[in-house]
């Protein structure tokens, strides 16, 4: 199994990345080929819920879901800046799922700030992305070229996949995550 980060737009995400990253987690879980690292770890602390519940709920800000961020956040007495508290609660949580992972798919129909951040982070580290798009709904918002130009200047690490719909992401995953799986062998 490839433990991998399934990562897009984080706190103001809509039903496209959020159906993206459910889809992609309930293949990883579904095929054994990987899992995501993020997805795993709540699994223990939610043990009761299924599937795709889990998948769903680890889409939104994890200060609104981590069991621990509570007694965290009480035992901090020397910050009082919630933002600030709430950022270096969850950098500890995303590094460590980061640094777990070998491989990132990432959706990048809504990507910001943040998504490009941890692109970079993987790029640095040398680990495989696969990042989708939807060609047909561009949005002014994301520019496309941005991660164009990242398969371009590192072609052995990003690989970029135009898709119309889920269907298409699915089978482009389990190709992927299959063939890194044999390169790896």
């Amino acid at each position: 199994m490839i433990p991998c980060y399934v990562g897009g737009r984080g706190m103001f995400a809509t039903a496209t990345t959020w159906d993206f990253k459910v889809a992609v987690i309930g293949l990883l879980e579904e095929s054994g080929l990987g899992y995501d690292t993020r997805y795993r770890y709540y699994r223990r602390q939610f043990p009761e819920m299924d599937t795709t519940q889990l998948a769903r709920l680890v889409c939104d800000p994890i200060e609104n879901y981590d069991r621990d961020w509570p007694q965290w956040r009480a035992a901090q007495t020397a910050a009082s800046d919630e933002q600030d508290l709430i950022t270096a609660f969850f950098l500890e949580r995303d590094a460590r799922f980061r640094a777990e992972a070998q491989a990132a798919i990432f959706c990048l129909d809504e990507a910001g700030f943040g998504s490009g951040i941890n692109v970079m982070r993987f790029v640095q580290a040398g680990k495989p992305i696969l990042g989708f798009y939807r060609r047909s709904t561009q949005s002014r918002a994301v520019n496309v070229g941005n991660f164009l130009q990242l398969r371009m200047e590192y072609p052995g690490v990003v690989t970029l996949c135009a898709y119309q719909s889920s269907n298409d992401i699915l089978d482009e995953v389990q190709g992927w995550l299959t063939a890194l799986r044999t390169v790896r062998s």
